[in-house]
């Protein structure tokens, strides 16, 4: 029996090999700081931008010098005008009230200089930098597990029409088991992405949410089950994240916004971690990384590509339980346009 026992331990160690190469998903990240300072809070623009207030115009301004009587037209000789006919000028100053008084303040009065402005914190950045294209579909290989990582197949998709948009993310380890499919609708306000409704599903688990950007309130349902959170600023759906990156300012290095998920509302700190090489399939792209930390534990990272209209190329959301969902772009499709040709082919969701 002695003699069983270095076989014994060598399957174990054979097994724990085979195991090892499953344990979390592959493209792992290593954990990087958050940089130093106070994150701007993103707020929700609430309706389209509406020009700028014209500037005010006296009506009928009185001017600020005194009226004086118009003289009346010199009368023909012949005919000598009678002096009752003829206009009084003190009975035509007081027949337009306020006139004489307004006159006499403003010429008496020196012309104040204009008070200087009340010192204000500077106001935020004007956040979207970049229209939403209309419409894209991207589609991802990748893996999706905990403890144990299996090969996973996902697609992010949205379309607008300048007011309204839709967004899903969908993600499964083949295309009738969807083990993720975060859908949302919402409005576009200024070129801002508003959400302003979700329907999650997270491992069989389904919850709906209504967010109310004005009111600073978001209820969400699972089953029977209800939960309302307060929010202050702007709250984005898990499926518009990456929508919603795609329009933002470049210049922007840390922000602040609530991010809805499948039954959660967290704050959330938005790090831009900038521009780096990422590996596809089809070999190295340029890609601009954004990470998002919620309070949670749940972090998400995204990467746009510049060259192909900032299309998510990279999507990796780490839920606060420890699943990790990541999926690299194999075909990416903007407007009708193929940026990236799948080498193979893939079903749909």
């Amino acid at each position: 029996m002695r003699r069983q026992t270095p076989l014994i331990v060598a399957c174990a160690c054979s097994l724990a090999v085979h195991l090892g190469s499953l344990l979390s998903p592959g493209w792992e990240l290593p954990d990087a700081d958050v940089p130093e300072g106070d994150a701007r809070r993103i707020e929700a623009t609430l309706a389209a931008a509406s020009p700028a207030p014209a500037a005010v115009v006296p009506v009928a301004a009185p001017s600020t010098t005194r009226r004086s009587q118009p003289k009346p037209a010199p009368a023909a000789k012949p005919e000598p005008v009678p002096e009752a006919s003829l206009p009084v000028a003190t009975e035509s100053v007081v027949s337009e009230p306020g006139i004489e008084t307004l006159a006499e303040a403003t010429s008496s009065a020196p012309i104040a200089e204009p008070a200087p402005e009340a010192s204000s914190p500077a106001p935020s950045p004007h956040l979207v930098a970049k229209p939403l294209p209309r419409q894209g579909r991207v589609f991802y290989h990748g893996t999706v597990g905990g403890f144990v990582s299996l090969n996973a197949i996902g697609e992010a998709s949205w379309e607008h029409d300048g007011a309204r948009f839709q967004s899903r993310l969908t993600a499964g380890m083949g295309a009738s088991d969807g083990m993720f499919d975060y859908r949302s609708t919402g409005r576009l306000a200024a070129g801002q992405l508003i959400s302003e409704t979700t329907s999650d599903r997270r491992m069989k688990k389904q919850s709906t949410g209504l967010i109310d950007q004005a009111g600073g309130k978001v209820t969400m349902q699972r089953g029977g089950d209800t939960r309302e959170r307060t929010i202050k600023g702007l709250a984005v759906a898990m499926s518009a994240l990456p929508q919603f990156l795609m329009t933002l300012d470049e210049s922007l290095e840390k922000a602040a916004l609530f991010v809805v998920g499948d039954f959660w509302v967290e704050d959330s700190v938005l790090i831009a971690r900038g521009l780096e090489q990422l590996s596809l399939s089809s070999g190295k792209i340029e890609a601009r990384h954004y990470e998002s930390r919620a309070n949670n534990g749940t972090q998400v990272n995204v990467w746009l590509a510049p060259d192909w209209r900032s299309a998510p190329v990279r999507i990796r959301i780490r839920s606060a339980d420890g699943y990790v969902l990541d999926l690299k772009a194999v075909e990416v499709e903007i407007e009708g346009q193929v940026q990236l040709k799948a080498p193979e082919t893939h079903s749909d969701f």
